[in-house]
């Protein structure tokens, strides 16, 4: 496994059913898996662990439980699993870094549905972070920047949510409905802010970009880009990834930095 600086990802993750659908979507990450290193552990900020505190997932067994966080979608989908191995030493190392507790947790659907398609071996052991709904914007970068040196030892960062989520306007029925006018306004200026590295208009984005709070009723699947804006180097390459919408309202756009 490489030693070298690992990259760093924000993933769109959009529907579950993008698990067994095949679309643009899921043949870009099939792409980006051919590329990636190998990473030694990844850590998952995913924007279904989100909590009234910063904590990091510890496991008892050997490998991490595939969790079902989602509902109604058909029975291929709660039979598909990610049994990935934990490192519990990594995890304790983590909870040190950020003086986060350490709490015993499956892998959310925001965490393995992306991993499997970039890791579809499950092999690399995984841990994830959770999100504090009580912190201000810049503190979840300020968290991102202490994760930044996890990246020279040869761990990988990656961000999971999506940059508009609202599921009240999302046209369940067509994935290639094109976007909405509000949607497509957030993910212009996510796009120029982050491409820019302009982590103040990341920040302040509720003052800023007026459809924010349309395209994110909740912020939770906003905050994982907030991390890897703060592990971002100087000298990290930026790539866009999967910079499309499905069903209407769901930004896919990705980045990654390398």
């Amino acid at each position: 496994m490489s030693n070298t600086t690992m990259p760093c990802l924000f993933l769109g993750h959009g529907s579950p059913m993008n698990l067994v659908l095949e679309n643009s979507f899921t043949e870009a990450l099939e792409a980006l898996c051919k590329e990636l290193p190998t990473p030694k552990a990844i850590l998952v900020i995913s924007a279904h662990w989100y909590t009234n505190q910063t904590a990091v997932s510890i496991s008892s067994g050997i490998a991490y439980e595939t969790l079902y966080d989602f509902y109604g979608f058909p029975p291929t989908l709660y039979e598909m699993s990610y049994p990935s191995p934990s490192n519990n030493t990594l995890s304790k190392r983590i909870a040190t870094l950020l003086d986060a507790p350490l709490v015993e947790r499956g892998l959310d659907h925001g965490a393995w549905m992306p991993l499997h398609f970039l890791f579809p071996k499950a092999s690399i052991p995984i841990i994830q972070l959770s999100l504090n709904k009580n912190l201000p914007l810049s503190l979840h970068v300020k968290i991102g920047e202490q994760l930044q040196v996890l990246r020279d030892e040869g761990i990988m960062i990656i961000g999971s949510g999506n940059i508009t989520h609202n599921l009240g306007m999302v046209d369940f029925y067509n994935i290639n409905a094109p976007a909405v006018q509000w949607a497509q306004n957030v993910d212009d200026f996510v796009h120029q802010a982050f491409t820019c590295n302009d982590v103040e208009s990341l920040v302040r984005i509720e003052e800023r970009c007026p459809d924010f709070k349309t395209a994110h009723p909740s912020i939770d699947h906003y905050l994982p880009l907030l991390y890897i804006a703060g592990t971002r180097k100087k000298e990290d390459e930026l790539k866009i990834l999967t910079p499309f919408f499905q069903n209407a309202s769901l930004s896919m756009r990705g980045f990654m930095l390398s």
